[in-house]
């Protein structure tokens, strides 16, 4: 016994010896990464531009201002501009607080796949990174400074995550649901657009891309991006407005429930059937609204609701894009037999929508 105790004692002492130093550093030794932007440079020999915003550590919570320092490195790949741009800085880049990840149309038309596939592999991104495309260029969006904006935490973050503003017109979206998206059949990422004004101290975000690995992106303006939140069930809030003869009024939605299924059967022309529940109160009017009135006012929001899902839904089926996965469900409710996605291609430009929309307006917002 005696032995077999020195043996393993022996053991550990030299296992001790062979392994390597504590990786770890002191805080005051690295410098936070907030967001990286990727643009494409017009150089086909080094086509990627990567920007990094770093957040510049202060002595006290107290001291004002936003205070930010900004990389930029072009090369062939993200790998090599990032390691280059590590010799700029006196600390250790550290990525594990990087939020937002924007990239320019062009990079992401160029390959989406790989350009996904950097940030994906890295182990120190978090694959809940918000991704977005800046407009008119990722670098740009990055140096904005909003007044708003408090160092060390950067608006990117309050945009998407919900924790800040709340918009039906803003589309978020994590790295790992954008990847997963585009090499799954049936389903294509759908990517907000952040724009920036004239002078550089705003950023607005209203718009968005679809992409497709069929063709280039299409863009969605605010009203399309609204109303596919509201048929992805992204967000409960949002107002309709309703135009009729001069007499105009705005429904602010509280609640939304969206349900649809596709039928599919032999010799009938498939349909898609999509039925919307929505509740609130009117938030604004141009006229004084009759309390005892108030299901004319429903069923005058569940039309004009009606009208606009309908427009987005032929929009998209035009387009060939399936931003919703129509084509996801069709393939995960039938049983597989290896075609049912080009089945799916088939059905798609041929599907009838058929959309039924149920509003109720609790109260004009008055008080009597």
């Amino acid at each position: 016994m005696k032995r077999n105790r020195f043996l393993i004692l022996a053991a550990v002492c030299i296992t001790c010896f062979l392994l390597s130093s504590c990786g770890f550093k002191d805080i005051d030794k690295r410098i936070f990464v907030q967001a990286i932007g990727v643009d494409y440079s017009g150089n086909e020999k080094k086509p990627y531009k990567v920007t990094l915003k770093l957040a510049v550590p202060s002595g006290s919570l107290k001291e004002a201002g936003v205070k930010y320092t900004y990389l930029t490195k072009e090369d062939s790949t993200l790998a090599g501009a990032i390691r280059f741009l590590k010799t700029q800085v006196d600390k250790e880049l550290d990525f594990g607080h990087t939020r937002a990840l924007i990239f320019d149309k062009k990079i992401l038309e160029k390959d989406f796949k790989e350009t996904l596939d950097f940030f994906i592999r890295r182990r120190d991104i978090q694959m809940i990174s918000w991704v977005a495309v800046g407009e008119p260029s990722a670098e740009e969006v990055l140096r904005v400074k909003p007044e708003s904006e408090m160092a060390g935490s950067t608006v990117l973050t309050n945009l998407f995550s919900g924790n800040g503003v709340e918009s039906a017109y803003i589309t978020s979206t994590f790295l790992f649901d954008a990847r997963r998206k585009m090499v799954e059949n049936g389903i294509e990422p759908i990517i907000p657009i952040i724009r920036t004004n004239k002078d550089h101290s705003t950023l607005i975000v209203n718009h968005s891309y679809v992409f497709s690995p069929r063709h280039e992106p299409v863009k969605l303006n605010p009203m399309q991006t609204k109303f596919f939140s509201l048929m992805a069930s992204r967000i409960n809030k949002l107002d309709i407005e309703v135009k009729k003869k001069g007499e105009n009024f705005t429904m602010s939605v509280d609640s939304a429930r969206v349900k649809y299924k596709i039928i599919t059967a032999p010799q009938k022309k498939p349909v898609l059937k999509m039925k919307i529940v929505i509740a609130g109160i009117i938030e604004e009017s141009t006229f004084d609204m009759n309390p005892s009135e108030l299901d004319t006012y429903s069923k005058m929001t569940a039309k004009k609701t009606k009208q606009e899902v309908l427009k987005v839904l032929r929009f998209l089926q035009k387009e060939d894009l399936d931003p919703l996965g129509f084509g996801l469900r069709y393939k995960a409710t039938r049983i597989q037999n290896g075609k049912r996605y080009e089945e799916w291609q088939g059905i798609y430009p041929n599907l009838t929508f058929d959309v039924s929309v149920d509003a109720k307006i609790r109260s004009t917002g008055t008080v009597e």
